[in-house]
């Protein structure tokens, strides 16, 4: 296990605690530090698995579950609470899925690991939709924010989302022509 390894399962270790401590009222501090510290090894991770040059199989596999876990399980508990529409969570979660299926049907067809990088769109989409999950804790359990930036901020993270899940689509749709044409 190297440390980015490490920083992954920790932030998808976080995914399950964060949640049952949010339903029993532990404190918003603590759950904001543990958002905060998640968010953060999802900056580490990758830029110490390249500095220390310490990429494995199991990183590239690790580090976007557990962004995915953590970013999704997030969104519903604002959802949860009423605090984001049905149909934002639903492209958040969509677009992850889609992902998810091209992904296997991909490597089904025999293509690894190494043939599908995430995209600049897919690393802005996360970034958006991180910053959105701290925009929304602040708003909610430290100050009230202006509704006009909470939207603008959500509208921008909905056009990357979808941005980048049409885009992988344009991915997969090539790799898929291009390794398995007759």
């Amino acid at each position: 296990m190297k440390i980015p390894n490490l920083l992954s399962l920790y932030r998808l270790l976080l995914s399950f605690v964060i949640p049952s401590l949010w339903i029993k009222g532990v404190s918003f501090e603590v759950i904001f530090i543990l958002i905060l510290t998640g968010v953060l090894s999802d900056t580490l991770d990758g830029n110490l698995a390249r500095l220390l040059k310490q990429r494995t199989s199991l990183g590239k596999i690790l580090d976007p579950l557990a962004d995915k876990v953590f970013i999704n399980m997030l969104f519903f508990l604002f959802y949860w609470m009423g605090r984001i529409e049905a149909s934002f969570f639903a492209v958040i979660i969509m677009r992850d899925i889609f992902i998810l299926l091209g992904a296997i049907y991909l490597f089904k067809k025999g293509l690894t690991i190494r043939h599908i990088s995430p995209s600049i769109l897919g690393k802005t989409s996360t970034v958006f939709q991180l910053l959105t999950l701290v925009v929304l804790f602040v708003d909610v359990y430290l100050k009230e924010l202006p509704s006009y930036l909470i939207k603008a901020i959500l509208n921008s993270t909905i056009f990357f989302t979808a941005a980048s899940g049409f885009h992988y689509f344009l991915i997969f749709r090539k790799l898929s022509q291009y390794h398995f044409s007759p």
